[in-house]
C-alpha cells in the first residue's frame, strides 16, 4: 500500500501525463455549468469590451500555432532565439541578477497558486460563483494547456540558464500563468471600477506580465518565442472564459 503522501504527488503527475484530457473535461464542465447558468438567474449588463476581447482571443490562438510551428519546424524563427540568447549571455550585467531573480519569482508557480487560492476563496465567500468558477477555470486551463503543449514541441532549454530549470522550454509556463493569473485578476477588479479608473488595473497587471517575460529571457531559462508562446496561448485561453462568462451572464 502506498503511503499516504504519495496520493497527491501520484495525482499531480497523471494530470501532467493527461493534461490535454483534464483540459478537455474542464472544457464540457466550463459548458455545463454556462448552460445551466442560462435556465436560471438575473440579468446583467452586456459587457463592451466582449468583442474586442474575442478578437485577441482569436488572432493569439493563431499566433501561437503559427510560433509553435516555427519553433518545432526549426525556422528562423530559432536562430534569433539563440542569437538574442547569446547576445544576453555576453552583455547581461551581473549587478542586474538579483533584481531579474526577484522578478522571476512573481511568476513561480507557489506564488501563483498562492494568488489564485486567495482569489477564489474570496469569490466564493462572496457567492459569486460564476465568478469563481471563471476564476479557477482559466487559471487551470492555462497550466494544463501548456503541459499538453511541451511534450508536441519537445524544445529543449538553453543550455548556460543563469538558474537551473527542467522540462521542456515551449511555451514558458511563467509567462502564461502570469498572465492567466494576473489579467484575469485585473478584469475581476476592473469589472467592479468605474471605466475611468480601469487603466491603471490594466496597466499594472500588464507591467507584472511583462516583467516576468523578460525576466525568463533575461536569466536565459526561456527563448524569447517561447515567452511569446506562453503570453500569447494563455491570452487565447482567458479570452475565450471571459467572453464565454460574461455572455453567460449578460444572457441570463
Amino acid at each position: 500500500m502506498s503511503p499516504p503522501g504519495s496520493a497527491l504527488p501520484a495525482l499531480a503527475a497523471w494530470v501532467d501525463a493527461h493534461a490535454a484530457l483534464v483540459w478537455c473535461g474542464l472544457v464540457l464542465a466550463g459548458g455545463l455549468v454556462l448552460a445551466a447558468r442560462a435556465r436560471v438567474g438575473r440579468a446583467t449588463p452586456a459587457w463592451p469590451g466582449r468583442g474586442a476581447l474575442a478578437t485577441a482571443g482569436l488572432i493569439s490562438a493563431a499566433a501561437f500555432a503559427a510560433v509553435a510551428w516555427a519553433v518545432a519546424s526549426g525556422s528562423g524563427l530559432v536562430v534569433l532565439d539563440q542569437g538574442i540568447a547569446d547576445g544576453l549571455a555576453i552583455h547581461l550585467p551581473a549587478a542586474w541578477l538579483p533584481a531579474v531573480l526577484a522578478t522571476t519569482r512573481i511568476g513561480d508557480a507557489p506564488v501563483l497558486a498562492a494568488v489564485t487560492v486567495l482569489v477564489a476563496l474570496l469569490l466564493l465567500v462572496r457567492r459569486r460563483w460564476l465568478l469563481a468558477a471563471a476564476w479557477i477555470a482559466g487559471v487551470a486551463g492555462a497550466g494544463l494547456l501548456v503541459r499538453a503543449c511541451k511534450p508536441f514541441v519537445a524544445r529543449a532549454r538553453p543550455l548556460d540558464g543563469v538558474v537551473a530549470e527542467h522540462g521542456f522550454s515551449f511555451p514558458s509556463g511563467h509567462s502564461a500563468g502570469s498572465l492567466a493569473v494576473y489579467g484575469l485578476l485585473a478584469w475581476l477588479l476592473a469589472r467592479q471600477l468605474r471605466p475611468g479608473r480601469r487603466a491603471p488595473v490594466v496597466l499594472a497587471a500588464a507591467l507584472l506580465v511583462l516583467a516576468v517575460g523578460v525576466s525568463r529571457i533575461l536569466l536565459r531559462v526561456h527563448f524569447a518565442s517561447d515567452v511569446l508562446g506562453g503570453w500569447l496561448l494563455a491570452l487565447a485561453w482567458t479570452a475565450c472564459v471571459v467572453c464565454a462568462v460574461e455572455r453567460g451572464r449578460s444572457e441570463d
